[in-house]
């Protein structure tokens, strides 16, 4: 299975709740494992990242100069857009997906095209904090699905829905859609393992912000469950259930079992984020944040001496590929 790198927004949100405010110490000399170990093998997946990039970025210019429909073209700029998206180019990601929306608005009906790429335009912007604008695509993708009634897709939208009302702080309407949508992804054998994954982290968000971690954590450990049955081992959403799981536990009260499980987490996190991704870098701040609360400063140093030196050395807003991410025709 192709794992897209689109950091969750659940993550976010469940991230800026626990480092808000936080500042990492400027102490931390405790020599502990190599820093650069995680740095190293984000950056191996992040170069196959920029090599992907680029490899899009041909496409759409073979795309355009072989004047191909606009329906075509659309999807193409969509599959760019998303890549721009997983090395945290948000800003370009908007302007290709923007695009992507223009061109497959030109078809005589609506379409589930012009439905998905309003759902990912939707979903960056709730990462980039235009809530009213996400709300705005997601509600329009929700109506188009209606219209063209597949039930796979409406689940869909509402997951993305779930996610939105989570940052907006609606956790009820949050809840109530996230359970809408894991029911048909749990009945349609059409649903892919990431449509049940990436719905229980949502599920388990609504949960946690109504004050009842406890009931989150099995519907984390089915996620959990999932990804480690149909993933890659260091696929992103593997090391993200667990750290989840960690979260939930913490918040809970069960602090040995939360730190078996954010430990792992941010490990396995590190393998395809370890190059300066900002979520890792959340993950890491509340990782530090769960050690001072539990009194195991020695180690909180040792995260915090990680973060600083990420933050030392990388920009990923000004990550170039090997084509300098230059421009298109059409956008501008």
């Amino acid at each position: 299975m192709n794992v897209r790198l689109v950091v969750s927004p659940i993550l976010a949100l469940q991230l800026s709740t626990c480092v808000s405010g936080q500042q990492v110490s400027q102490g931390g000399d405790v020599i502990g494992p190599p820093v650069s170990t995680a740095a190293i093998a984000g950056g191996e997946y992040k170069q196959d990242l920029l090599h992907r990039v680029a490899l899009e970025e041909a496409a759409v210019r073979q795309a355009e100069d072989a004047h191909v429909s606009s329906v075509t073209l659309g999807r193409t700029y969509v599959q760019l857009g998303l890549l721009y998206q997983d090395v945290a180019r948000w800003e370009r990601s908007e302007q290709v997906l923007e695009h992507a929306v223009s061109l497959l608005q030109q078809s005589s009906v609506p379409t589930d095209d012009l439905a998905a790429a309003l759902g990912h335009l939707g979903s960056l912007h709730v990462e980039m904090g235009k809530l009213r604008d996400s709300e705005k695509e997601e509600l329009e993708a929700l109506k188009i699905r209606l219209e063209l009634g597949d039930r796979l897709q409406i689940a869909r939208s509402q997951s993305d829905l779930a996610t939105l009302y989570l940052v907006k702080q609606k956790y009820v309407k949050a809840r109530d859609l996230a359970r809408l949508a894991l029911a048909e992804f749990d009945t349609n054998e059409q649903a892919e393992a990431l449509d049940k994954i990436s719905i229980r982290f949502a599920l388990s968000e609504a949960l946690c912000s109504l004050k009842d971690c406890p009931s989150a954590i099995p519907v984390l450990k089915v996620a959990m469950d999932e990804a480690k049955a149909t993933l890659r081992p260091d696929d992103f959403p593997v090391g993200l259930s667990e750290f989840l799981l960690g979260y939930a536990y913490w918040k809970s009260g069960k602090m040995a079992e939360a730190s078996e499980y954010l430990e792992r987490g941010t490990a396995l996190m590190s393998v395809q984020l370890g190059w300066g991704h900002p979520a890792y870098l959340r993950a890491l701040k509340c990782y530090a944040k769960f050690l001072h609360e539990s009194q195991n400063v020695e180690a909180a140093n040792i995260v915090e001496r990680r973060i600083r030196q990420a933050e030392s050395v990388i920009d990923v807003h000004s990550m170039q590929t090997s084509q300098g991410m230059t421009g298109f025709a059409g956008v501008r």
